[in-house]
């Protein structure tokens, strides 16, 4: 490690140690937060992780000269530490707490909205999709040319289904069945062989139950760590010996990669192969140090296109047929960075390009260059400490929905901005049903008072005649 790589490393130290200082247990229902921890798992711990198994990143070898990851360590570090003072300043001092009362009311809302029951129905089908292997990822994205309506729904709504289904049965049933849940719905997403799916999963799980004050204790996490360990294990042993799983293979062909990948858990080539994933894996540093180094070189910063195209992205394709056939420089950030920064090195084959991590803040490197970074990482530390500030109001359905969506945009940080606009496409649509559901259920409610009230005013005058008759006879 260079001295600007070190010094990069103690901005990021500092960042976490004010994170922690300032929201300490609270963190991991804050969003903005877990966007700040993750930022320095790609950019900081990643760099203690290929000292201890250097020789199998492929893509640091393209950084010439190297002095540029020190470099951009430096200039990112500075930029994650001015996204957590903004953050913290936006947040400001701790909210009021929900009266209990409105908390159990809000969440007796949610329960009654996110039936588990509903979820379920919804949920199966598309898992029946996913494991059918027609989509491409479990992750939220966009659909791929040719892709069928109940193709587009899996890889918009199966995980938000699923994580639905699994809040809904833990709220509804009590704290016991917490970790089985988990577990369930752990197994039920390792058949699509992603690991990050098992973590992401679990994750928005324990935020939508954390915000109605159901925690894991130490035990059941450590317990559930110890499951989740065993099944990305176990995927990573199936790659080890069977390579990766073709995204069109169907469920019994998923069922026997599990089973040999739980065969050679433990075997030479399964830890090999671990070595090889820890060895790049969160390299979040190669990709920002390319684009700093193509930027030195004289070529033009990208500006906003690649925003503009992430928002046209996320257009419908019966408003916009023509998008999913589109150049794919013009649906994948990373693609047109590496097309018009002259990243020639990540080309292996006309129109195919080399997967490498780019990273939300990262990829901002290439948009207006290190300045820019700090700018933006400032004005997105407001934004997400505005944001989380909102959030923590309330647990109503809306804002639930909402903290879900934007949650897994943060988990999603080794990707780019693409993953905001199309994770928000589908939850603007369960808005809309939200909204419509509560409406009709708001006209129903007036609509029935209104007939109590009717049948109440018809019925004194029949009261009256009663009494006036019971006058007389008395």
């Amino acid at each position: 490690m260079d001295g600007a790589m070190v010094l990069g490393l103690l901005l990021q130290g500092s960042a976490l140690v004010l994170l922690f200082w300032r929201l300490r247990r609270d963190w991991v229902t804050h969003i903005g937060a877990v966007f700040i921890v993750l930022a320095v798992l790609y950019h900081g711990v990643n760099e203690i992780i290929l000292g201890l198994f250097s020789g199998y990143d492929p893509y640091r070898p393209l950084v010439e000269p190297k002095t540029y990851v020190g470099l951009f360590v430096l200039w990112i570090s500075v930029a994650i530490l001015l996204f957590t003072i903004a953050y913290l300043a936006a947040l400001g001092r701790k909210p009021t707490p929900i009266p209990r009362g409105d908390t159990e009311r809000q969440l007796a809302q949610s329960v009654r909205f996110f039936d588990w029951r509903i979820m379920i129905v919804a949920a199966i089908p598309l898992m029946a999709v996913s494991l059918g292997g027609q989509v491409s990822s479990a992750l939220i994205s966009a659909p791929q040319s040719g892709s069928t309506a109940a193709v587009g729904l899996a890889n918009q709504y199966f995980l938000l289904a699923l994580v639905l289904a699994s809040f809904g049965i833990v709220t509804r049933f009590g704290r016991r069945w917490l970790v089985p849940i988990l577990i369930v719905q752990s197994l039920l997403v390792s058949a699509i062989a992603q690991r990050a799916v098992i973590l992401f999963a679990a994750a928005l799980l324990l935020y939508a139950l954390a915000r109605v004050g159901t925690r894991l204790k130490r035990r059941q996490l450590t317990f559930f760590a110890g499951v989740a360990v065993i099944l990305t294990l176990v995927i990573t042993s199936a790659r080890a010996s069977e390579g990766r799983l073709a995204t069109t293979s169907g469920d019994s062909l998923r069922l026997q990669f599990l089973v040999a990948g739980l065969g050679q858990i433990g075997s030479p080539a399964a830890w090999h192969q671990v070595a090889i994933d820890l060895g790049y894996r969160f390299d979040g540093n190669s990709f920002g140090a390319l684009e700093l180094e193509a930027l030195d070189r004289g070529l033009s910063p990208l500006g906003t296109t690649p925003l503009q195209n992430d928002v046209l992205l996320a257009v419908p394709s019966f408003l916009n047929p023509n998008k999913d056939s589109s150049d794919v420089g013009t649906r994948v950030e990373k693609v047109y960075a590496e097309q018009h920064l002259g990243l020639s090195e990540f080309q292996i084959a006309p129109g195919e390009w080399l997967d490498i991590l780019p990273t939300q803040l990262g990829v901002i490197t290439g948009y207006w260059g290190p300045w820019g970074i700090l700018g933006a990482a400032t004005l997105l530390g407001f934004l997400f400490g505005r944001a989380d500030r909102w959030l923590l109001r309330s647990v109503s359905p809306v804002r639930l929905l909402l903290a879900l969506g934007l949650l897994y945009c943060a988990l999603d940080y080794e990707g780019s901005w693409e993953t905001y606009t199309v994770t928000f496409r589908g939850i603007l649509l369960l808005l809309l049903v939200v909204y419509v559901v509560k409406a009709v259920g708001t006209s129903f409610a007036r609509a029935t008072k209104r007939t109590a009230a009717r049948s109440a005013v018809r019925a004194l005058p029949a009261q009256a005649h009663r009494q006036a008759d019971e006058g007389r006879r008395s």
